[in-house]
């Protein structure tokens, strides 16, 4: 207290401890980040299933997005800045739901994960588009109104945020379909395996390349073309040789994967080959365990071709840690389960892939014994 000799009264004047900041703004982010995080251990902890590891990842993860969300209700927090974390928080929503879904139905037919993603991936793109729309006039009145950002305001001109949008709309729906290659995964054609494992697991990469190829299409290629002062001759030359490359790029990476794959299946029953390249005296054995080995690449069936390799190799001297690893190459083999509601060609389909893999397994065990 500091006494005022003019107005002949006290007067209180705040110290440096009553100058203190209003933290009460963290008090809902952190509540929410604590309480999912929580929950996130209990389920962990508590319930087990298939479905556990991708709810503990993600109710981690909207533990985030949810703090952030309430995080950004500050009124310190710019008024373009909001839009953001719904966004965020929205699409965790989304992802969470769309794992479990893919988790619940991949057992039943493996069609349908994909066909969950390329959805999950539409809704992503609406949320986007709306976020967007919901951003940008927020963002060019701050732009506009502070001094300092005065250079950004050429960028953006007021009548981009619709032709943004509309990138973002045909890069999601180009995404989406694209995900829809991952429907080929067990696919025995080689080239649809190939799509498949480089586009359709590949998702956040590809909808990147989408977004920033037509993003230079429809916005950059123009200002290049027209302010930039360049050579349009020399831009358009350097397009084709982007567009040649990446086109050998893919078609080389296609050729080694199928000429990989097309090794792999064994179409001429590369076992046999194997089988008369052993060293042994005993060849009544020998043709028996062809017929063993033919038995479990048709069939699956692997419980006598076990037993009658364990005994090959033992009476070959081979090295008790070599006839683990040997045998641990037929017994870790699971085949690819058919779906329990499908189509006719997918049950032929997983067949033919299961006997690629088998054949694949007995090349490999047979080209690394000598039995003698």
């Amino acid at each position: 207290m500091v006494l005022d000799i003019t107005e002949n009264h006290y007067s209180p004047k705040p110290s440096r401890f009553q100058a203190q900041i209003d933290l009460s703004f963290l008090g809902v982010p952190l509540f929410t980040l604590l309480l999912l995080r929580y929950l996130s251990l209990l389920v962990d902890h508590m319930l087990v299933g298939d479905i556990i590891e991708p709810l503990v990842e993600g109710l981690g993860t909207l533990s985030i997005t949810s703090a952030i969300y309430f995080l950004a209700n500050w009124s310190a927090v710019p008024i373009w800045v909001k839009p953001i974390p719904a966004f965020l928080l929205y699409s965790s929503i989304l992802s969470l739901a769309q794992k479990i879904v893919t988790v619940s139905v991949r057992e039943i037919n493996h069609l349908f994960e994909p066909i969950a993603t390329s959805l999950y991936i539409l809704m992503v793109g609406y949320l986007g588009s709306q976020t967007w729309l919901t951003l940008y006039p927020a963002l060019e009145t701050t732009i506009q109104n502070n001094p300092y950002m005065n250079m950004l305001s050429p960028i953006l001109k007021a009548g981009l945020a619709e032709p943004i949008n509309n990138i973002i709309i045909l890069a999601t729906a180009l995404t989406s379909v694209l995900a829809l290659t991952g429907l080929g995964a067990n696919n025995p054609n080689s080239y649809l395996r190939y799509l498949s494992a480089t586009v359709g697991e590949k998702l956040p990469q590809v909808a990147l390349i989408n977004f920033s190829a037509l993003y230079y299409l429809f916005f950059i290629r123009h200002y290049l073309f027209e302010l930039s002062g360049i050579n349009p001759q020399f831009l358009a030359v350097g397009e084709w040789v982007l567009i040649c490359a990446a086109f050998y790029l893919g078609y080389r990476n296609l050729r080694d994967y199928a000429e990989t794959s097309l090794v792999r299946q064994d179409l001429t029953g590369t076992w046999s080959k194997h089988i008369q390249q052993v060293e042994t005296n005993n060849d009544p054995k020998l043709e028996h365990l062809s017929a063993l080995v033919e038995r479990f690449v048709d069939h699956g069936h692997r419980d006598e071709l076990l037993t009658h390799l364990t005994i090959l190799l033992y009476e070959s001297d081979t090295k008790t840690n070599q006839i683990t690893q040997i045998i641990g190459l037929i017994t870790n083999y699971q085949d690819t389960k058919p779906p329990r509601i499908g189509f006719p060609w997918q049950i032929d389909n997983t067949r033919r892939y299961n006997q690629q893999r088998r054949k694949q397994i007995i090349n490999t065990v047979l080209a690394s014994i000598k039995l003698g």
